[in-house]
């Protein structure tokens, strides 16, 4: 799994390259987290393109950092989903709680990120 963060003013964006399953879901949740330790951020955008699989561990750390976000009163959004991650956030329900973008501008200018 590679991960990539970065700030912009109180957005995070997260890259993820490689599997999001069981055996890295733990990995990723420590990136971000440690990162949220910085109560400035109120928003995350993930950008998934570079994702090959996930798992309901995947849905797990979304949801996780949903809820640490939405406490915060933010919103996480996600772009580039790829065919088999759109199959699982719609079995998932999860896109009742986050936004879809088709880009990254659109969801940093949605989040106030420029």
């Amino acid at each position: 799994m590679e991960i990539k963060g970065r700030k912009k003013k109180n957005t995070l964006m997260v890259s993820l390259k490689g599997e999001l399953d069981h055996h890295t879901a733990n990995q990723v949740r420590q990136y971000i987290d440690g990162i949220l330790e910085d109560p400035t951020i109120k928003n995350i955008v993930m950008d998934i393109q570079g994702l090959n699989f996930m798992d309901s561990s995947g849905i797990g750390v979304i949801l996780g950092r949903y809820k640490i976000i939405s406490k915060r009163g933010g919103k996480l959004g996600v772009v580039n989903i790829n065919a088999h991650i759109d199959r699982i956030f719609q079995m998932s329900g999860i896109y009742k709680l986050i936004k879809v973008y088709d880009q990254l501008d659109q969801a940093l200018n949605d989040m106030g990120g420029y």
